[in-house]
């Protein structure tokens, strides 16, 4: 039964993400990478890949627009060899 509940556990919490990233989407329908507003915290020096500029100006946009999505945090601060893009911070504790 234990499993279960985690199982739910983890469904409930996929489709907040899935929910907080697509409101993401929806403020940046479409960019423009070298507008200072799109990648506020500026691109890595190693920027790899038109897909990878994507991912980065989503995270990015998730922490700008943080207090009107309703998380404290999103910290991309990541290394480069991370199974993450980045870790939502909802209020308190929870991690995502």
């Amino acid at each position: 039964m234990a499993i279960l509940g985690e199982i739910g556990l983890i469904r409930s919490e996929l489709e907040e993400m899935h929910y907080f990233f697509t409101r993401v989407v929806q403020i940046i329908p479409s960019f423009d990478i070298t507008n200072p507003e799109i990648l506020p915290y500026g691109l890595k020096p190693h920027t790899r890949s038109v897909s990878w500029i994507a991912e980065y100006v989503i995270v990015q946009q998730a922490k700008y627009h943080r207090q009107s999505l309703g998380v404290a945090d999103v910290d991309f601060s990541m290394p480069d060899t991370s199974r993450h893009d980045c870790v939502v911070l909802k209020s308190g504790a929870e991690k995502y």
